[in-house]
């Protein structure tokens, strides 16, 4: 059992009591005030990163049935490989994914400036359902003309191209709109709810019906002020964890006022719509 994410054996070498933690982190889970039913999870990594986080297929999933969780979208960690086409560590969430299907949702991570396409026809051929980029790891603005030919290639094939828009500090609502305005058919999953320049994001893309926020690690009052209809679940796993991510929602629910079928989409509903689940 992992809790708060980590293992209960990393927990005890550090001298906390696992069990203990436990209790807290099910109480945590409970006050958010969440009602039963289906749960899916858009922003989960698999692998190794680079600074040493990992996570396993397995552990994933033994984490979603703790909370119940059905389904999740799953995608490399920062592990790019020596060709810097994250060729290896794709190939393993594909993996990992047909080994616990249908559970886990591969998406296929690139940089634009590195292999893209061989990388996006590689993991369409094998499965993949939907494309992550992270501006900040590998370095490029979001509206580069790389990374537009990369989202027009993601949104021809019918992919939902999620994106990192949150830690680090930046202007994003200008890059994104330009994103968006050049592929108006893409379908953008911004995540961490655009934290730290999510109401200008908001403002920006308000016209663009194709653009969604997943929850992770995203900050409560941003939450509160976007509509749940364009809102999807997100852990983060390795670096979120369920417990806090339930929490977070469950807030934002009470003090906006989300009816019980505006919470049903933003914990599985979107998501199917997304993925095609």
């Amino acid at each position: 059992m992992r809790v708060f994410g980590e293992s209960a054996s990393r927990l005890a070498e550090a001298g906390i009591d696992p069990a203990a933690l436990a209790e807290i982190e099910d109480a945590v889970a409970r006050s958010g005030g969440l009602p039963d039913g289906p749960r899916a999870d858009v922003h989960a990594h698999l692998g190794r990163d680079r600074d040493g986080h990992a996570l396993a297929a397995e552990d994933l999933v033994g984490d979603m049935d703790r909370w119940g969780f059905g389904l999740a979208a799953v995608f490399a960690l920062n592990d790019a490989g020596a060709r810097g086409d994250f060729a290896e560590a794709n190939a393993l969430v594909r993996a990992s994914a047909a080994r616990c299907a249908p559970r886990l949702v591969p998406f296929c991570r690139v940089d634009p400036n590195a292999g893209w396409a061989s990388a996006i026809d590689r993991a369409e051929s094998g499965g993949a359902r939907g494309l992550k980029l992270h501006p900040v790891a590998q370095r490029f603005a979001p509206d580069a003309d790389a990374v537009i030919e990369c989202v027009g290639r993601a949104t021809a094939i019918g992919w939902p191209v999620l994106i990192h828009a949150g830690f680090g500090a930046r202007a994003l609502a200008a890059p994104l709109a330009h994103l968006a305005d050049a592929v108006p058919g893409a379908c953008l999953i911004l995540a961490h709810g655009a934290r730290g320049d999510a109401r200008a994001v908001r403002d920006a893309l308000a016209g663009h019906p194709g653009v969604w926020f997943d929850t992770s690690l995203a900050v409560l009052a941003d939450l509160v002020e976007l509509p749940p209809e364009r809102l999807v679940f997100g852990s983060d796993r390795p670096y979120g964890d369920y417990a806090t991510g339930l929490q977070l929602v469950g807030c934002a629910a009470r003090i906006a006022g989300w009816s019980p079928s505006q919470i049903e989409a933003v914990m599985y509903g979107n998501f199917a719509t997304l993925v095609g689940a």
